[in-house]
């Protein structure tokens, strides 16, 4: 059966601002190339990102994620916001007897962060994600992410009225849960004033059309691709393999030891049957032999001449392309 073209339901043209959930990401910089490819105006876009850390001190992300997606968004021309959940994964994550921390996101023209919950019911954590497709076990992408970016969506006084679109970089060759997701459906967000519309727009791509899409524009991969990791979710993923703990804690030893910690104090580890320390010593260091990228990976600063590969310079696949580590099944 043939579907439908995408154009004709999603005139982009029709829409006050087109918003892409930005993770830094090699899907969701595919989706946004895919945009400008299409024709739509920079002005139109809004890059948004989710710290997961909120705006404290790295704790299960990247350093350098946030200062690379500011690095990519201001060389290609487009603007970025961020929205966090305050304390960001550690607060929620030793939550005892309190509330779920209130959600902030940028305002439009910088100032002060909107401010919007922390008075919901009380509730007690005091354990990590658990490994599962069921977004209330894995609670890290709904409270972080999920939730925080629609309460942004919901109130945001630029966001009132309008037609709406919200772009994300699922794929289905991601795995069996987003094989099933549907490519255009209506986002949560909307209302009587609001609509919004939720585009999935490079679920049927094969990894192969995203890594081209980045080599057509020369936008550099994020640093963890080329040290060998094949998502850039959070560094010290909640999925990840034997190999990737054991070079996680070789990158980043004061992270790794903070997390296997909390799971000798909660009494229990994230994977179930191993803890993270046993996992790591059952896999492999796959990073290359090479200070000055894991230095980037690892710093909190991304120079923003390093986010286009010059025409000078060959455009290189990452050691993380093609490669399953740490990621939802």
């Amino acid at each position: 059966m043939n579907r439908p073209n995408t154009s004709e339901l999603l005139p982009l043209s029709k829409y006050h601002k087109i918003i892409v959930s930005f993770s830094g990401g090699k899907d969701s910089t595919a989706a946004l190339l895919d945009l400008l490819e299409r024709g739509v105006m920079k002005e139109k876009i809004e890059l948004w990102h989710q710290r997961v850390d909120g705006d404290g001190p790295r704790f299960m992300d990247w350093p350098v994620t946030e200062s690379y997606c500011r690095a990519v968004a201001a060389t290609l021309g487009v603007k970025i916001r961020f929205q966090w959940r305050e304390g960001g994964f550690k607060r929620e994550m030793l939550r005892d007897k309190k509330p779920t921390a209130r959600m902030r996101f940028e305002q439009i023209g910088g100032g002060d962060a909107g401010r919007v919950g922390g008075k919901g019911p009380l509730g007690t954590r005091r354990k990590f994600p658990q490994v599962s497709a069921d977004l209330k076990v894995r609670w890290c992408s709904a409270y972080l992410k999920i939730d925080v970016g629609r309460s942004a969506f919901a109130n945001d006084s630029s966001l009132v009225w309008g037609k709406f679109l919200f772009v994300t970089g699922e794929r289905r060759e991601e795995s069996t849960s987003r094989a099933k997701y549907a490519e255009i459906e209506k986002y949560k967000a909307s209302n009587g004033g609001r609509r919004v519309d939720q585009w999935r727009s490079v679920i049927d791509w094969p990894e192969s059309k995203v890594w081209e899409i980045m080599a057509r524009w020369r936008v550099r991969p994020h640093p963890a691709y080329y040290l060998g990791w094949g998502r850039v979710s959070c560094a010290l993923c909640i999925f990840g393999d034997p190999d990737q703990w054991a070079s996680a804690r070789k990158l980043l030893p004061t992270q790794f030891a903070e997390v296997a910690g909390y799971e000798k104090e909660f009494g229990v580890t994230i994977q179930r049957k191993r803890t993270v320390t046993e996992l790591a010593d059952a896999g492999l260091d796959f990073m290359p032999d090479d200070p000055g990228l894991k230095a980037l990976a690892t710093g909190e600063e991304y120079p923003m001449e390093l986010a286009l590969v010059p025409d000078t310079e060959k455009w290189r696949l990452p050691a993380g392309a093609y490669k399953r580590a740490g990621g939802p099944t």
